[in-house]
């Protein structure tokens, strides 16, 4: 038996509304019952903020033919980069050292060869303003390495009202157009869940991109937005 195309659509709305659980009248007794139900709807949202926060990880790598001597190297080399950073700023509790290492170099065929002394130095500041300045300066001063640039948010909860109130508008709009399709009134809503989606990544720079920092005396950073997204789940009444 071949069913006409219209009665498909009838179907698929029916398997719809059963799903949905909506009630029928059923009986004299239920007749004249309005039917009601629920509708949930699940809708993304995202905000952007603007990072103001940045760590630069830099160091100093330094040799000697004794350990002492590559330990009092990079000490000298330390010290002129806390002092140039500090310039901008930045203070001695916004700078630890992440890493230390002393070790001995060896030669082709395995002989002593002196010792290499490495500092790194996470160094943290608010003041994007003269980020690129501090890079070069931290640079010129003896760090011999840059590892990486992160441009951070230091509000975890940064943008995440806007994104829920974009979320939970996309939301109506979803439940307003599946309520139209049902040929149902849209009420109130039951319960609301927002679950956190991504928050502000950190931007990071390595490589190439990092060293392209120390060119010229203060080279610019962009330091853009980052995208915070949020996910809601909305259930509503109907009738």
């Amino acid at each position: 038996m071949t069913w006409p195309r219209w009665s498909e659509a009838v179907l698929a709305i029916v398997a719809l509304v059963v799903a949905l659980g909506i009630g029928f009248a059923a009986g004299g007794g239920a007749r004249g019952a309005a039917a009601k139900g629920s509708l949930t709807v699940t809708a993304n949202g995202s905000a952007w903020v603007a990072p103001n926060e940045a760590q630069i990880n830099l160091g100093a790598q330094e040799t000697a033919a004794t350990a002492p001597g590559a330990l009092k190297k990079l000490a000298d080399a330390a010290a002129a980069l806390l002092k140039a950073v500090g310039k901008y700023g930045i203070k001695p509790a916004q700078v630890q050292t992440s890493n230390l290492n002393l070790s001995q170099n060896y030669g082709p065929s395995g002989v002593p060869q002196g010792y290499q002394a490495q500092e790194q130095f996470t160094v943290t500041t608010r003041d994007l303003r003269h980020l690129g300045a501090v890079v070069s300066a931290a640079t010129a001063a003896g760090a011999n390495q840059l590892n990486g640039l992160q441009l951070l948010t230091a509000d975890p909860n940064a943008g995440r009202q806007q994104a829920v109130q974009d979320a939970l508008q996309s939301a109506r709009g979803q439940a307003r157009k599946e309520a139209a399709e049902l040929g149902v009134s849209l009420g109130g809503v039951r319960s609301v869940s927002v679950s956190a989606g991504q928050s502000p990544a950190p931007y990071m720079m390595f490589g190439e991109k990092a060293a392209a920092l120390t060119v010229g005396s203060a080279a610019p950073i962009a330091t853009g937005n980052q995208q915070v997204q949020v996910t809601v789940q909305v259930t509503y009444s109907f009738r």
